[in-house]
């Protein structure tokens, strides 16, 4: 971006911006995952945390290694939708973890976000946290539409190339050339 002023595009470096910020996202995502798993691999990492530690490090992996996978439109829309769905209904059951203490009611899936019963409250810092945990369990449930595309046989229907009979130019190709059977390698003598 600093070569504008020897004549160079200015706007040349912006198609790289979105995976420079998918590689530091996958890389602050592996970091946090794993430094989560390692210090509290003694046992105190209750279940739920521990799924939603291993969820964060196994998509920052996928943020990592995601210029290897094409998932088509119909598989990014399919697990748009999963991710929000999944968001939706874990915030409808009531929960006793923890976070929200001074709520009656706690909903939120791994962390409590949304306090409710003595009126609605909204905990920002764990919505991100819940936002984020949804988004890579998204993320895996994407690899896995991806590799079964992958597996499935080839929609295209085939195209019988039989009846095909050449139009302008095709049929005049070979009359333009003439014979070329005593050249060597295609007109050098």
């Amino acid at each position: 971006m600093g070569g504008a002023h020897r004549g160079e595009d200015p706007w040349a470096a912006w198609p790289s911006i979105p995976a420079v910020i998918r590689v530091m996202a996958g890389w602050f995502l592996c970091g946090i995952g794993a430094l989560n798993l390692a210090v509290e691999v003694d046992g105190g990492l209750a279940g739920t945390y521990l799924v939603f530690h291993v969820v964060l490090l196994l998509g920052g992996v996928l943020l990592l290694a995601r210029h290897r996978l094409a998932p088509s439109p119909a598989g990014s829309v399919i697990t748009g939708l999963l991710t929000l769905a999944g968001m939706a209904i874990t915030a409808l059951p009531v929960t006793s973890r923890c976070c929200l203490d001074e709520h009656p009611q706690r909903r939120g899936y791994p962390f409590p976000f949304l306090g409710s019963g003595d009126g609605t409250h909204v905990d920002p810092k764990y919505l991100v946290a819940d936002l984020i945990f949804w988004g890579c369990a998204g993320l895996l449930v994407l690899t896995v539409v991806t590799l079964v595309e992958r597996m499935l046989p080839e929609r295209r229907t085939p195209v019988d190339l039989g009846a095909y009979a050449g139009r302008h130019a095709e049929r005049h190709a070979l009359a333009a050339t003439g014979d070329r059977s005593d050249e060597n390698v295609g007109g050098l003598p």
